[in-house]
């Protein structure tokens, strides 16, 4: 009715219920003829309500409602509060007020008043008798109430009279269970709950056969989801003391649905054709989860993950955004389940509840992502954003899961490569099924890889020093290529389409980064692994390592140099990221190891002799300088006087670590700072280098007219002279001195003539 006769008829009904109260405080006729008189009101508005029903439905209803409330009140107070009214009769009654309300509901067309009816059909054993435990009598009962909802359900799509008979059965059966349930009622129970999920099965199926096609909700997501989700575990409750049970029962269930589907799909009803896909769906779950509840039967919370993923796609096809909400929230609360559970130590590789548990939840959440792009016109903005995280559940589950199962399985020395081996081949099938469901989103799968292969290259550095042990040699090289496959797709991925539309583009900083720390992390991996390999086979102690180290660096920015500028992928697109990102920070290393290893190696190439610039060392020291010199002046943009300086400083550095390293090598000086600067051959050969050093630098700067480079020169040659009458005068004596003094004459009075000054140029002057 309107607003205020249903206002009315709640105020009404207080009132009845403050009149009974009032009856047993002040008069003193009986209870019996005081609770017959509130029936027969109760029945009389009931009466009424029926007859104005025809003029005025609404109204009519109202009072209906009203009156059969009044009966189910004062039949309950009869026996409970005033204990007049035996059980047996009051449950008769209840029955009957039950059977006359879904007349009249039949009569006026009214699910309120049949949803009433049912209500207060199946409370009333439960409100006449003080312990229920009769399975037979009371599930024979709600048999007949599910019949009586089930032939409604022929009749009229009243989908709230269905949603509360299954709510009603599964609960109170479910309260009935947990308090009184014993293994001795299975023969009894067991096929009470077939029979009732037969019943709410089939009533989705007549509810989506007449719901009108223009209807939101053609499919009654509650029964569609709920009764499998209820029902299946109840059944696993029932069988959890038989082996293999829970499995037998999820294959049972998968067959149900599966014969479903074959009877709906060609249907032409709407909401048919959208079941049996349901059905379908939910035939895989059961047939998929039964596997994992075969090897162990204890894991429920994968189900759910995937009940969930049904349920947001039921919630995308019919609009449905809290649908949606409550099967990513019970995604979450599976996972949450599933850990706080504890994993099975099971004794076959990946045939176990755990691995496949974690499996089974992380394809939940790729479908519920591969369904929220497929139906993004349904999907809120909101909701979109949340896509990658949902992915990223889904990626997590699915390499923690694997990850953590051949941790179980393989013996410390092996278990890096099978981690390793897992990720990369569960990024190349991404990529591959990537094209196969036309889903762009799964490309983003590889960006698990990276952050795999360092952690597996730490475990590796801690157990083994080599990722190249067992099949390493193979695995790690496949992984790289993988790794590029995966950046090749995601420069892919913004003109890719999903099913015919736009899929959402990562951020471009994020891909350019991902090429930087990649070219970065191959040269550091090629490096560790060459000096690793290289230090067991050469002898301790010499320069081999050291050398083997940087030479991945200088190849990086020798390629840098020689192919940064094609028109080919990746450089099109990414060659700040290879030349100036990653170039930056191999540059930056290199620089530090070309000082360290001046300063602290002695350059012994055992076991070839030591030759000064015709070693190992000296000649990879000068391929670095070089390497660093042309990538700086072509993408560092440092002002080329500051370059020259850091080059003289740089040279300065090399040619006085040649110095010192042959006169350890020659002289047999210890290779300690003492000893080497306390040697006279080595403050003389210093002096002398030094002025050989200043002399092509000066030359060279004079020829090509480059003033700064001529004034290091001359620097040099000044700290030359200095330090032969402040330091060689007083420490040098005999043929040092003297070769000292005349080699620094010569080369200066050599400088003088062909080396003068250059003119200053405009540069040079600003």
């Amino acid at each position: 009715g309107n607003t205020l006769t249903r206002v009315g008829v709640v105020v009404l009904f207080f009132g009845v219920g403050f009149l009974l109260k009032y009856f047993a405080e002040h008069f003193t006729i009986s209870i019996e003829w005081r609770l017959l008189a509130v029936a027969l009101a109760g029945g009389s508005l009931a009466a009424l309500g029926a007859r104005l029903a025809r003029e005025r439905p609404a109204y009519g209803l109202s009072l209906q409602g009203l009156g059969v409330g009044i009966l189910y009140l004062t039949t309950f107070a009869a026996l409970r509060l005033y204990a007049v009214l035996p059980a047996t009769a009051a449950f008769v009654l209840l029955v009957a007020i039950a059977a006359l309300t879904v007349a009249l509901a039949l009569r006026g067309n009214s699910q309120p008043l049949a949803g009433l009816a049912i209500v207060g059909g199946f409370l009333a054993p439960f409100l006449v008798i003080d312990q229920p435990d009769a399975p037979a009598l009371l599930f024979g009962y709600f048999t007949v109430l599910n019949a009586a909802i089930f032939a409604l359900a022929r009749h009229s799509a009243w989908r709230v009279l269905n949603a509360l008979g299954f709510l009603f059965t599964f609960v109170l059966g479910l309260f009935w269970g947990h308090r009184y349930y014993s293994p001795q009622y299975f023969a009894v129970v067991e096929p009470y709950l077939i029979l009732f999920f037969a019943f709410y099965v089939t009533i989705a199926a007549l509810y989506a056969k007449q719901a009108p096609l223009a209807a939101k909700a053609p499919v009654d997501a509650l029964l569609v989801f709920g009764v499998p989700l209820v029902g299946f575990a109840l059944q696993a409750a029932l069988v959890r003391d038989f082996r293999y049970g829970v499995a037998i029962s999820a294959f049972a269930i998968a067959a149900v649905y599966g014969g479903a589907f074959m009877l709906l799909r060609r249907r032409p009803e709407p909401g048919l054709a959208l079941l049996s896909r349901t059905f379908l769906v939910l035939a895989i779950i059961f047939a998929t989860i039964a596997i994992p509840f075969a090897v162990d039967a204890r894991w429920t919370s994968a189900w759910w993950a995937l009940e969930a993923a049904a349920v947001y796609w039921i919630g995308c096809r019919q609009r449905q955004p809290l649908a949606r909400a409550f099967a990513l929230l019970l995604q979450i609360g599976a996972g949450v389940a599933f850990v706080l559970a504890g994993l099975s130590s099971g004794e076959l590789l990946f045939a176990n509840a755990s691995f496949l548990g974690t499996s089974l939840i992380a394809l939940a959440a790729f479908s519920t992502a591969y369904i929220a792009d497929d139906q993004r016109e349904e999907v809120s903005p909101s909701e979109q954003n949340l896509l990658p995280v949902i992915f990223g559940w889904g990626v997590t589950w699915w390499v923690g899961g694997g990850m953590f199962e051949l941790h179980r399985q393989f013996p410390d020395a092996a278990e890096t490569t099978a981690m390793l081996a897992w990720v990369t081949g569960s990024v190349i099938l991404a990529l591959a099924l990537r094209r196969e469901l036309r889903w762009s989103r799964l490309g983003w799968f590889g960006a698990a890889l990276l952050p795999v292969m360092a952690l597996a290259g730490l475990l590796a550095l801690r157990d083994t020093r080599t990722t190249l042990l067992g099949y390493g040699w193979l695995l790690w090289p496949v992984a790289w290529v993988t790794q590029w496959l995966v950046l090749r797709t995601a420069d892919t991925l913004p003109a890719d389409t999903t099913r015919g539309r736009r899929n959402g583009r990562g951020s471009v900083e994020f891909v350019a980064t991902a090429h930087t720390v990649s070219a970065i992390a191959l040269v550091a991996w090629s490096a560790w692994e060459a000096s690793e390999w290289t230090g067991r086979f050469t002898p301790g102690g010499t320069v081999w390592i050291a050398c083997a180290a940087a030479v991945p660096a200088i190849v990086y920015l020798a390629l840098m140099l020689l192919y940064a500028k094609r028109a080919q992928w990746p450089f099109t697109a990414h060659r700040d990221a290879y030349t100036v990102g990653a170039g930056t920070s191999v540059a930056a290393l290199l620089s530090v190891w070309f000082v360290v290893v001046n300063i602290m190696s002695p350059g012994d190439a055992a076991p070839l002799p030591y030759l000064p610039l015709a070693n190992p060392l000296d000649l990879t020291l000068l391929a670095v300088l070089a390497v660093l010199f042309f990538w700086a002046r072509r993408y560092a943009r440092i002002d080329e006087r500051a370059l020259y300086r850091w080059l003289g400083a740089a040279l300065f550095l090399l040619v006085n670590a040649i110095v010192f390293r042959a006169v350890h090598q020659w002289f047999d000086v210890p290779w300690r700072w003492s000893a080497l600067f306390a040697s006279r051959t080595l403050q003389a050969g210093l002096t002398l280098t030094w002025t050989v050093t200043a002399l092509p630098l000066m030359l060279v700067a004079t020829r090509r007219g480059i003033r700064p480079l001529w004034i290091i020169g001359a620097a040099l040659l000044a700290v030359v002279v200095g330090k032969l009458f402040l330091m060689d005068l007083a420490a040098l004596s005999g043929l040092p001195r003297i070769v000292a003094f005349l080699g620094v004459g010569v080369s200066l009075l050599v400088i003088g003539y062909f080396a003068p000054l250059p003119p200053a140029t405009d540069r040079d002057i600003a």
